[in-house]
Formats: C-alpha cells, structure tokens, sequence
C-alpha cells in the first residue's frame, strides 16, 4: 500500500480546525462576543486537507505502480470513515430515546438513514433547516452533512484524476484551475440564490477540495512549491485562518469569495508545512498532533452530545459546556483506541468488514421503519404526555387544497355564504389557534377564513429578506402580502385577528432575516399602523398581544421531570408545577407591550394571554395545570393552551356580532 511522508503540520492543523467547530457549536461568550464566531470555516479547511491528501496519494501511486486501485481506495475509505460513524449512530439511539419527542425522534431516525449511506446534505437541505439557526443545534446528527459531501467527493473524484492523469496530464494543472474557477463561481452564484442550498450543496464546496488538489499536484509534479518564501506563506496562512475565526459569523455570507480567506490560508499552511519556522513547531507541538490525530472522532461526537444536552429543554450554563467539552474528549478518546484505529490499523478481510457494516446498516433500516410506524416510539412518553406533541396544531386545519397553513395564496376560506367574517392572520403562534377557531365559527356559521404561515405577521408593504443571499422568504413575499390585502378589501366590515411572535419579529436579535421596506421605516411602528388603517376603515380588529413563552422547552423538560413510574401525573405536576417569571416576559416585550396600549378604538377589543396564564400577585406563569399542558415547546401553545385562548377570541367575536 502506497504511504505519504508523514507531515504532523498537517495533524495540527487538523487540531486547529476541529477546536473551532467545536467551540462554535458549544457557543461560548466572553462579554456578548462568540469565541470562534467563525469556527465552521473549520469544515472547510478539513475540505481543502482532504483534496490534498487524496490527490497526493492517488498520483504518487499512479506514478510508483502505473496504475491505481478504485477498489481498494474505497476499502480504505470505508473502513476509516464507517466504523467510527456507525458505532457513534449506535450509542446515540441511547440518547435519543431519552431526550428526544416522538416527532424529533422520527426526523432523527430518518437522519441516520441519510447519515449511514451519505446524502444527509441534502437530507437536512429538504427538511429546511439553516445550519446555524437555534433550531438546528437540537439535531444530533446534523454534522454529518460535511461527512456527506467528502464521501460524495471520494466517490467521483478519483475517477475524475484518474482519467485526467492518463489523457490529459499535460495539462493537468489548467484543467484542474479550471475546475477550481468553475466550481467557485457555481459557489457565488448558488449562495446568492440560495444560501441554504448552497451551504449544504457538494457543487458548492468542490472547488475547496480543488484547492488542496491544486497544492498535491504542485509539490508532487511540478516542485513550484520550492519556489515561494515558505516563512512568508506559513505566517500569512495563520494570519488568514485566525482572522476568519474571529470575524466571520453567522451573517458571513458563505460559500461564496469571502471563504477564499480560510481556503488560501490552509493551502500556504500546508503549502510550506516542511519548513521549520514558528507557525510549523507550534503545528507540530505534541499536543496538537495528538488532538489532528483524534479529530474525526472529536467531530463525530461532539454535535450529539451538545444536541441532547440541549434536548433536555434547560439552557446550557458555561459549566454544563465545559462539562460536555469533556465527555466529548473522553469519548473521542475511547472511539479512536477502540473503533478507528483497530480498523485501520488490523488487516480485516473485506468480506468479514463489509458483514459487519451491512448488518449495522440493515438495523439501522428496521429501527427506522419501527420509529416511524410507532410514531417515534411514543409509548416512551408518560401518557400524560402523548397527546400534546403528537401533531402540530397549524397542521391540523385543512380544505380541499391540502394544510391550511404557509400558503401564500388561495388562502382556506369556510363557509363562504355566511354574512359575517372571520379572518385570522399571522404566524405559526396564531395558526395554533386557527383549527380550534374554526370549529367554533363553523358551529356559528361564520365565513372564516385563515392566513397564517411561518415566521410571517400581517405586515403589508414590507419584504421579509435572508441576510445571507438577500433573497425575498418564499412564504412571506410581498406579493403574497398585497394578496391578504386585496382579499381583506373585498371582505368590508370583517373581524380580523391578529397576532404573531411579536418577540422575535420586532425585538433587535441574532435571526437570519429581516425586513425591508422601500421608504426604510420601522416594522413595529408600521404594524401599528396598518392596524389603524383597519380600524379607520371599519374592520373590527381582535389584537392578540405577545404570549408569553418560557423559552425552555415544556414537553421536553416533563419528559425528563415525570418519573417514569409514577401514575399520577397530576398530583406530581400539582406538587412541581413549571413554571416562568412574568417580568421577564415584561421584560422582552415591553416596547411592544407599550406600543399596543397606545391603541384605542372602538372597533377594538385587545386580548392579554398573560392574564390567561400567568398569576399578577406571585409574578409567575405556568405551563401546565394538573391536568392539561399549555405549551408544546418553547412559546407554542398546545391544543388545551390554544383552546383557553381561542376563548377570549371567541367572547370578541360575539362582541363584535352583537354590536
């Protein structure tokens, strides 16, 4: 078997790369600024190392032997990459099985399926999620994303070098700088179409592993390497890399040319990595070649362990962080002495390797198949427990069109002939609601009609922008807004219901989009008053103010809270009620709180779901009587929570009728 010099420059890189993406998935702060803000161009630098050790070992045993063995590099890779990977899949279903909600249980179960035969990019792209968004740290098995796109790399790249280096090896260097052009440019154009796609996108991230090719083939044809100032390179390359860490964050726009800054500076790193100058020793130190040495499996397990951590519903202090740091390294340690290098390092036969990996994989294909017919093994939960986070309630409503909810036209309309008008607009806080006011305004007779959609508030004349790629949201467009204005037009005299996650709409927070208006005026100030331009123009208005969320996850935390052997639920939720702090809620919403009071008209009735759910005198919300769960999650309501609130609306609406 063909072996490469051993550079542990390279190791210590790898070091480097590895403690970035772990600290910037830990999220540790040092006065309101994120150490390693910018830690996930560490994947990318693992991306360039990749490029340049395969295509370093593919042309030198072209060179020695005159040929090349597909079969036996995918051996190798297989038996470097898989074991760790499955045995790591395996242990997790542990976790998992204690942490995880029926329905987060079942997207993970199908995340091992995508995880195991390598197309989890794409996996995670389809079930929309933002790697970087608060809702992604919650999936254990997201990381695997980078796995997929090098497996995906391994796969076809070989048979790419290797025909170039038979017919085209003359002009190999300008194909491949073709390539690297190409691929960089399909980078930028994808990222500004769609940030999303292209993070996760293998065409988006080949011209990294390019980059690395570029250098192998440099050193091992052309010796151009020896030409440049490798003091000069090393120092700039550290340079580069350290700046990347600390300047970039979640709003970098990335893929794109700003991501040339990591990728230059690993390829001067390795590019002068036999040279003794400062930057090579402290890559080579001990301890950094120890830590590149373990660094697959620091990846492999560090995502999972911070994800459960975070699926127990309590927020993490910075103690609980050191303390994940350091279950992860131990882990680490015991999956690189006992999985990884066992397998490579011991001659298995392939037939007896390959036994092995199919019966994980066929396991992991049944356990998949019984997650999902079992509803994500719900018979975990207490019974208690069952019914609240069995569906999600903007779901549930629906016509001859398919969900009710996220439609950006052709909105659910019920019972059209009716003289009156019910019309609920907002987000997913107020499409709770929307099945449970329905059957109350089909029992009254009552046109309703419901627009809710996802992150989408009735705000007309404004455009919800990602900040990455700056594209308009898909569901929340402004032609879908002059679409719910023309509809409210040719309903006069209507009841409209409003109301959203006023919080994270109007508050100044670290979200991945914003909005945009044409005359730059503030979102809040217009929301209040295109609700008086409804009011003046005789609408009646039902404004549901902010709902108050406890910003922990309520099923979560009673699924590890319960004692799984008790049967009363109800007396232990009685004895150790959960609950939040009212002023915090004051807290967080007080300029819209305020802004709302200033509100007063005739054809206005205000709802306060705090009144609802939270006790003036003790300062204190609840999230569950000792019968009944209000909250689903973190601020959605559940169906008994919705139902209290749809209440009051309905006590409005009968205001509003019996004028």
């Amino acid at each position: 078997m063909i072996k490469l010099t051993y550079k542990p420059q390279i190791d210590g890189l790898r070091a480097i790369s590895v403690i970035a993406v772990i600290l910037y998935h830990v999220e540790l702060f040092y006065n309101d600024f994120k150490i390693f803000s910018g830690g996930f161009i560490g994947v990318d630098i693992f991306f360039v190392i990749s490029g340049y050790l395969i295509t370093s070992l593919i042309i030198k045993e072209i060179n020695e032997t005159n040929s090349f063995s597909l079969i036996n590099f995918y051996k190798r890779r297989s038996k470097r990459i898989l074991p760790a990977l499955l045995v790591m899949i395996l242990i997790s279903i542990i976790f998992a099985w204690n942490y995880l909600t029926p329905n987060s249980f079942i997207q993970y179960s199908k995340s091992i399926i995508s995880s195991v035969f390598f197309f989890s990019n794409y996996f995670f792209y389809l079930e929309g999620l933002i790697y970087n968004a608060e809702g992604s740290l919650l999936k254990p098995l997201l990381h695997t994303w980078s796995l997929s796109v090098e497996e995906q790399f391994y796969i076809f790249f070989p048979l790419l070098l290797i025909c170039v280096t038979k017919f085209f090896n003359k002009n190999f260097f300008t194909l491949f700088l073709i390539l690297f052009i190409f691929s960089l440019s399909i980078s930028i154009f994808t990222t500004s179409q769609n940030s999303v796609f292209s993070f996760f996108s293998t065409l988006s991230r080949v011209w990294e592993f390019i980059a690395g090719s570029l250098l192998a083939y440099l050193e091992i044809k052309k010796n151009k390497i020896e030409m440049i100032n490798k003091n000069y390179c090393s120092y700039l390359g550290f340079f580069l890399i350290f700046f990347s860490l600390f300047y970039f964050d979640n709003d970098s726009i990335h893929p794109s040319f700003l991501t040339l800054v990591p990728i230059i500076g690993a390829f001067l790193i390795i590019a002068s990595s036999n040279s003794n100058n400062l930057i090579n020793k402290i890559l080579s130190n001990f301890i950094f070649v120890k830590i590149g040495l373990i660094s697959y499996s620091l990846y492999l397990w560090h995502f999972p362990i911070l994800a459960f951590a975070r699926n127990r519903g309590k927020v993490l202090s910075d103690f609980d962080k050191l303390e994940l740091i350091g279950l992860t390294v131990i882990l680490s340690l015991l999956s690189y002495f006992l999985v990884e290098k066992p397998f490579r390092k011991k001659k298995f036969k392939f037939n007896f390797f390959s036994i092995i990996i199919l019966s994980f994989d066929s396991f992991f294909a049944f356990f998949t198949y019984q997650s999902i017919k079992t509803k994500g093994f719900e018979n975990r939960l207490h019974v208690f427990l069952k019914k609240t986070q069995r569906v999600l309630l903007e779901h549930t409503i629906e016509d001859k069109n398919g969900m009710c909810f996220d439609r950006i036209k052709d909105f659910c309309n019920f019972n059209e002939n009716s003289k009156t008008n019910v019309i609920l607009v907002g987000d997913s806080h107020t499409g709770v609601l929307s099945d449970n006011l329905h059957k109350r305004t089909k029992f009254k007779k009552i046109n309703y009609i419901s627009m809710n959609r996802g992150t989408c508030i009735y705000l007309p004349n404004f455009k919800k922008i990602n900040k990455i790629d700056k594209q308009e949201s898909s569901n929340c467009t402004l032609k879908s807004k002059k679409v719910i204005d023309e509809l409210i037009s040719n309903k006069p005299n209507s009841i409209i219901v409003l109301g959203g996650d006023f919080k994270a709409h109007f508050n100044d927070s670290d979200k991945d989009w914003k909005y945009e208006n044409d005359f730059n005026l503030d979102p809040l100030a217009s929301y209040i008053e295109s609700i008086k331009k409804l009011l003046n123009n005789d609408y009646k208005v039902i404004l549901i103010y902010p709902i108050p969320g406890p910003n922990f996850h309520v099923i979560k935390r009673l699924m590890q809270e319960i004692p799984k052997t008790t049967f009363n639920a109800s007396k232990y939720l009685s004895e150790n009620p959960l609950t939040f702090n009212l002023n915090k809620y004051y807290e967080e919403n007080i300029n819209i709180i305020n802004s709302f009071d200033k509100l007063n008209h005739k054809n206005l009735i205000k709802i306060l779901p705090e009144k609802i759910f939270c006790d003036h005198v003790k300062n204190t919300c609840f999230t569950h009587s000792d019968k009944d769960i209000y909250f689903s999650d973190q601020h959605h309501l559940a169906e008994v929570g919705a139902s209290m609130l749809v209440d009051e609306v309905e006590k409005g609406i009968e205001k509003f009728i019996n004028y």
